[in-house]
Order: structure tokens, then sequence, then C-alpha cells
């Protein structure tokens, strides 16, 4: 496998796939874990996924200051959600992130894909291996436990 060839991430939840899409992406500041993965990593930091075509993925520092970390690209309720991704970096060096969500059985299966890797340059094969690692534990972990906890 190439070094910038897309990360692949994916869980099973107990949540249909329209449960599973409406925390992803109307829950996102409820699950989201900014104290780890945020610019400004203090507990009063807020970061939204806005659901719409052109909406932005942004962090709202304590102190207002925001940071745009994508605009969505894509929507499609209950099924697919496709984003570019660049916190902390500017906007020519966007990844894209697209995550889909599939029935299977009474529950489903969410499957992010984050791609786009060479916009970073020679950094890229080195953020590529960070984020390995962050997605297990962002999508995998975080983002299951939020969802399976939920009524």
């Amino acid at each position: 496998m190439a070094s910038t060839d897309p990360i692949v991430v994916s869980v099973e939840l107990a949540a249909t796939p329209e449960r599973a899409f409406s925390a992803f992406a109307g829950q996102f500041d409820q699950w989201w874990p900014v104290a780890t993965h945020s610019l400004s990593r203090q507990a009063a930091t807020r970061c939204r996924l806005h659901a719409a075509p052109g909406g932005l993925v942004e962090e709202r520092a304590p102190d207002g200051t925001r940071h745009c970390w994508g605009t969505v690209e894509a929507i499609e309720p209950g099924r697919r959600l496709r984003f570019t991704w660049h916190p902390g970096r500017e906007s020519d060096t966007a990844q894209w992130v697209d995550v889909e969500f599939t029935p299977l059985g009474a529950g489903s299966r969410v499957t992010l894909t984050h791609g786009g890797w060479d916009a970073l340059g020679e950094i890229a094969p080195i953020l590529r291996r960070e984020y390995v690692s962050g997605w297990e534990n962002v999508l995998g972990k975080i983002y299951a436990d939020f969802v399976n906890r939920a009524p």
C-alpha cells in the first residue's frame, strides 16, 4: 500500500443508518473529542459540522475565534456525507473525508474514507500515519460509544 493511499475505517453500530448519520452530522458537537482533537484543546471549544452543501466543519474557540476545518461537498441524509478536511491548515492543502452509512441487519456499518493526501506534499505520509490511529479512535471508539449509548 502506498503511503498516501486513502485511510479506510469501519465500525458496526446497533443503530440504523439514519440514526448513525444523524449522530455523526447533527450531533458532531456532542461527540467530537475537543480536548484531544482540536486546535484550542479546551473544554469550552465547540466543533460543529453544518450538514448542508457548502456548510462548514468548524471549531469555535472559547475566545470566539473560528477555525474552518473543511466544507461539506455532498450530503445524502442517512446514506453519505463528504467534506474537505484541513484543520489548522489552508484550504489549498485540503484532503477529503467520505462517510458512508449502510444497513447491516438491524444496525449499520459506518465507513470513513480519508483521502487526497497528495495535497499535503512531502508531509503527507507523516500526517497520514498519525490519522490512521486518530480515525480508529475517533470513529471506532468515541463516535461508536456515543451512538451505542443513545436510546
